[in-house]
């Protein structure tokens, strides 16, 4: 394990804006959680967990403790009860550490013929970063995969198992958002072998072609491409910025708006798109400094001109300055800032 000083952070977030961390370090094991917090506690400083870099804005100030990157990424197949085959239609379970690429893990068990995860086609960031803001789209939600996690708390290196219901997920939040002492380390997952799909012995599982894997990887690219014609991909951003806006809270302006413009998503409850609400402000375009809302989804901002970290602030000011003005409803980011 090796401790680096002043890392440059932007290069490892997707919006490439952040200065430097005072002390960095990536761990790949338990062990190294520890030993790494305990030179935190001897040098008095604070920690913070860097997972896949999206959905995060970084000050030019950097982080004046240490940033811990989470390289754990190993995924292992776990047996259901022993048996040495598997038949199609049934459902299989994964170990997979919480630093593995949604992108990676999304495609290597969509060409291993196991459903899912197809969904999350082109998602970003790590795994862990999924579970802890319990990432979603496409009517698709993390949670719905999860059947248990591994945490350690980063106090007294506690290391507990939690079942699903005791993650506490709701919409773009968990238990491990809202208590970050807890470091997600891996966790297990739900998905299920193909229908048409031979029986296998399970040495072999990865080796062996899926009737069905063809299906598995179309839904997969379809989301991705979807993402390339509708998301402003060719530029670095953190995702989407704000949460979408609940129906239920929303004015009786807005929520008729909604409705005659027919936009309301039920992702995973009745929603009104931040992108629409922001859209119907007028915003797009908008610029200060070097970010921009995008043109092409307005509810991203992009790093399109060597922005800086204050730029993205203040914009994200503007847009809930606009929406409050204009609808009386205050919207809630999805990113974090620090």
């Amino acid at each position: 394990m090796n401790i680096e000083q002043n890392k440059l952070l932007a290069p490892l977030a997707t919006f490439k804006i952040g200065g430097p961390a005072r002390y960095f370090v990536s761990v790949e094991t338990i062990e190294d959680i520890k030993e790494t917090v305990e030179f935190t506690r001897k040098n008095g400083l604070k920690i913070f967990i860097l997972g896949g870099g999206s959905n995060l804005l970084i000050s030019e100030n950097g982080f004046g403790g240490l940033v811990i990157k989470i390289d754990i990424a190993e995924t292992q197949f776990c047996t259901p009860d022993g048996r040495t085959e598997l038949g199609g239609g049934e459902k299989i379970v994964f170990e997979v550490g919480a630093g593995k690429q949604m992108q990676e893990l999304v495609l290597e068990m969509c060409q291993d013929g196991f459903g899912g995860l197809e969904w999350a086609g082109g998602l970003p960031g790590t795994f862990g970063g999924a579970i802890r803001g319990n990432a979603g789209c496409f009517g698709g939600e993390i949670k719905d995969n999860v059947l248990e996690v591994s945490a350690i708390n980063l106090q007294n290196m506690e290391v507990r198992v939690f079942e699903s219901k005791k993650c506490e997920f709701e919409y773009r939040n968990s238990f491990f958002k809202q208590h970050p002492d807890w470091l997600i380390v891996s966790a297990k997952i739900m998905l299920k072998m193909m229908p048409k799909s031979p029986k296998i012995y399970l040495w072999a599982f990865r080796f062996l072609g899926r009737k069905n894997k063809n299906e598995l990887l179309k839904v997969m690219n379809e989301k991705i491409e979807y993402r390339k014609k509708f998301q402003p991909l060719e530029f670095p951003s953190a995702g989407s910025v704000f949460k979408n806006f609940p129906v239920e809270h929303a004015t009786e302006k807005l929520k008729n708006l909604a409705k005659e413009k027919k936009v309301i998503k039920t992702d995973p409850f009745p929603v009104i798109p931040a992108a629409f609400i922001i859209d119907e402000c007028k915003l797009k375009g908008k610029e200060i400094g070097g970010a921009k809302i995008s043109e092409k989804h307005p509810n991203f901002i992009i790093n399109f001109n060597n922005a800086k970290s204050q730029d993205v602030i203040d914009l994200i000011n503007f847009v809930k300055d606009s929406v409050y003005k204009n609808f009386f409803i205050i919207l809630e980011e999805e990113i974090q800032i620090i």
